[in-house]
């Protein structure tokens, strides 16, 4: 057993009651209060660790924190995680459980366990006398669920100069690292039509509604799960009264995409649309918040070297990601590699766990990244 892993696997017990104390602290991207809970847990422990750290107080958003090490020192290397969960208040109590080696609860696998195995891959450098001479700059934010609109320049920022950005989302559910990921887009389009009496006046009216129903089709068909591109009408409001003609209806689509050129194709084919009642306008708005992080030549490149560097501590192999994350802000700007947090399962979900040994597996194998790279 690698000197590494026999440390941190002596620590499990001190790793999972850390895991507990923040899984506890409930922090839905919504909750301000827990999220700000959750920087001042973070930065207590980046502070025990002799980081310097700041803290970036929002209105709008939990705090962010970034804690750096060695500020200065060398070709740094970036670890980006967040604070927020998808779970709101109530679901600790509910959920929380130690179970056949897996701990249960709100956030523990997206990304909470993430927090613990970062903290302990920079505790066990420090205990071997390994802190390599480089900057290491791990920031914390508060609200990747939802966008990353507060923290998107802070995440870009740290990515800056870097020779490696390590995000610290969770290994797909079979451990493998995350070497793409989709695009996610937000579109919204609102059909005006025009305002009339359901009984008494119908023919002067042009329904809203009917002409959001046509494009919904359109949308709903460009979907192509040979490209992997998923497009999903996922809110829909409009009318204000029964027997009145709706002159306005509004719906949300999601879109999904693996590649820019792809991504690029959606966003081109929605704005396109054009009405198809006489009478009928549309109001077309919005796009890929978070590009494609495709699985190229570089980031096969990535992989080999990091594959080589944990292989005395595990046997490495990538896949895909359906999901976005903020690995698609960094990858354009540094090296970039998704998915070196914990073994897990249930992300996002009533049942969601972690699998208690891969905390002290993948901090180990994340602290000889940081050694090595």
């Amino acid at each position: 057993m690698h000197p590494y892993l026999r440390y941190l696997t002596d620590r499990l017990p001190e790793m999972t009651d850390l895991l507990t104390q923040l899984v506890r602290i409930e922090s839905f991207s919504a909750d301000k209060e827990g999220l700000d809970a959750m920087a001042d847990a973070v930065s207590a422990e980046l502070t025990r660790l002799g980081a310097k750290v700041t803290r970036y107080p929002q209105t709008t958003a939990g705090d962010h924190v970034l804690g750096v090490f060695n500020a200065g020192a060398g070709a740094p290397i970036a670890m980006i995680l967040h604070n927020d969960t998808v779970h709101p208040r109530g679901a600790f109590a509910a959920r929380f459980k130690i179970e056949d080696g897996k701990l249960y609860g709100p956030g523990a696998f997206d990304m909470k366990a993430s927090h613990v195995i970062t903290f302990y891959a920079l505790r066990v450098l420090q205990a071997f006398g390994e802190m390599p001479n480089r900057e290491i700059r791990v920031l914390f934010t508060s609200d990747e669920e939802i966008g990353s609109t507060t923290s998107r320049a802070l995440i870009e920022e740290t990515a800056r100069g870097a020779a490696l950005v390590m995000v610290m989302e969770p290994a797909l559910p079979d451990g493998r690292l995350k070497s793409s990921r989709r695009g996610v887009a937000e579109f919204v389009v609102v059909a005006h039509g025009r305002a009339a009496h359901a009984g008494g006046d119908h023919q002067r009216g042009v329904n809203a509604i009917q002409e959001i129903a046509h494009q919904i089709l359109r949308i709903q068909a460009l979907t192509d799960y040979t490209r992997d591109i998923a497009t999903t009408v996922s809110l829909i409001q409009g009318g204000t009264a029964r027997n009145v003609i709706p002159a306005r209806c509004e719906i949300h689509v999601d879109a999904r995409a693996s590649t820019l050129a792809d991504a690029e194709w959606i966003a081109a084919q929605i704005h396109a649309l054009q009405p198809v009642l006489p009478g009928a306008r549309l109001e077309i708005s919005g796009g890929f918040d978070r590009p494609p992080m495709e699985c190229n030549a570089e980031r096969i490149a990535i992989f080999e070297r990091l594959k080589q560097i944990a292989s005395p501590i595990l046997t490495l192999d990538h896949g895909p990601s359906g999901a976005g994350s903020d690995a698609a802000f960094t990858a354009p700007i540094a090296p970039t590699m998704d998915g070196l947090g914990a073994v897990g399962d249930g992300l996002h979900a009533a049942d969601e766990h972690v699998v208690l040994s891969s905390l002290p597996e993948r901090a180990a194998m994340n602290a000889l990244i940081l050694r090595e790279w």
